[in-house]
């Protein structure tokens, strides 16, 4: 693992500042750490690539280590702070691995866990098989809040601990996405206190909605 001096550290602000859109002084994640799942592609990417321009130090996996292996190479030129593993999230023994991973880059200390990783398998409700429903259920799900009880030692440690886990409108209300998905991000909607609801096509328009019949308008749903 690489340690990054202070003058790589500057040099990766300068290159983030000239090419974001929203760099600020007064936005600094300096000294903060994040666990993002899922971070070399998609929402994933956009979170860790927005995390370490702020100055955090992040942490992030992906069950493909080719993939990874370019994310942090690329990560890297940048003067990112960005370190990764590879783990399967339908897998408990590698949610251990990868927290102990994480709890000796960070010092044992964790602010932000970000659960990120998720997945669908578009099926007619009464064609899913156990084994589909089982991956939707353990990806999206099971994964997520076993890794919030893994981290919560290391949040607890840090004095300033956050989860974040991504769901979606589907578990908010009937979309023609897949039962199942839409049942394990609403299970995530319930089981979490702070829960980041994205869905790329309709969010700036969130921002225009007046009504809750408005809004089920905009989604096809009246």
């Amino acid at each position: 693992m690489k340690s990054i001096d202070q003058r790589e550290i500057k040099m990766g602000d300068n290159m983030v500042q000239a090419g974001s859109r929203c760099r600020d002084d007064r936005w600094s994640l300096l000294g903060m750490t994040a666990l993002v799942t899922g971070g070399t592609q998609g929402i994933g990417h956009a979170v860790v690539e927005e995390l370490a321009g702020l100055g955090a130090r992040v942490h992030t996996c992906s069950r493909n280590e080719a993939n990874l292996n370019a994310c942090l190479h690329d990560w890297e030129m940048k003067g990112f702070q960005v370190t990764g593993s590879v783990c399967d999230v339908m897998s408990h023994g590698e949610h251990v691995k990868l927290m102990d991973t994480v709890s000796s880059v960070f010092c044992r200390r964790l602010n932000t866990l970000i659960n990120n990783v998720g997945t669908n398998i578009w099926e007619p409700t009464v064609d899913y098989t156990a084994e589909e429903f089982s991956t939707v259920m353990t990806t999206n799900l099971e994964s997520a809040y076993h890794l919030c009880q893994l981290a919560h030692p290391l949040l607890k440690a840090s004095g300033v601990g956050s989860i974040v886990c991504v769901s979606s409108i589907a578990g908010v209300v009937a979309l023609n996405v897949g039962s199942i998905y839409g049942a394990s991000k609403g299970a995530i909607n319930h089981f979490y206190v702070r829960c980041t609801t994205f869905t790329p096509d309709i969010e700036m328009e969130l921002l225009g909605f007046n009504s809750q019949k408005h809004f089920l308008k905009k989604l096809g749903c009246c």
